[in-house]
């Protein structure tokens, strides 16, 4: 099973155009979903999730999609975060699925250990990994939260970062 890993942020277009990439692209299509998220943001979670539901049904697949109490996090409790996202990184390896992680939307601490969770492995001599981490890159700020449709494909760019990383290691 394919599964997608997010924060949820206040730009709920942020959270659904990198799966929407990919899964035009065909080259990541995930059945399951997890919606980190906080109090902050719990109105943009109920619209994301209902985003990322009628994408994938539009493509054939019925998300389960994680969005309740089990997966919010506090605003400031990094150490509460990593935590939750190991225990879903492990989890979903225990289950033998293939994961995947969008460090682009939620703040920025939320980006940096989505990011970390993806490469620590690698970095602590540990094979525990996730499988990929996606980037979705705008280079031109007019189109946040804008619909993946709307921005031109010559200002945006997803990068798999393990791979960009093991690339420009082995450059």
């Amino acid at each position: 099973m394919k599964v997608w890993v997010t924060t949820v942020g206040k730009k709920p277009f942020a959270v659904l155009n990198t799966i929407w990439y990919l899964v035009r692209k065909g080259e990541y299509i995930p059945e399951r979903v997890y919606l980190i998220w906080n109090d902050f943001v719990e109105k943009e979670k109920e619209i994301v999730k209902e985003l990322i539901r009628v994408l994938l049904e539009s493509y054939g697949i019925h998300p389960e999609i994680i969005a309740d109490e089990s997966v919010k996090v506090d605003e400031d409790d990094f150490h509460n975060l990593i935590k939750m996202l190991a225990e879903i990184r492990d989890k979903e390896l225990a289950e033998g699925n293939e994961i995947a992680v969008d460090m682009m939307p939620g703040r920025k601490f939320m980006s940096a250990l989505s990011m970390y969770l993806g490469v620590a492995g690698e970095l602590i001599k540990r094979k525990k990994n996730v499988h990929r981490v996606y980037y979705l890159h705008l280079r031109d700020l007019r189109f946040v939260d804008k619909p993946l449709v709307l921005i031109p494909f010559s200002v945006q760019k997803c990068y798999e970062m393990r791979r960009e990383l093991d690339a420009r290691a082995k450059s």
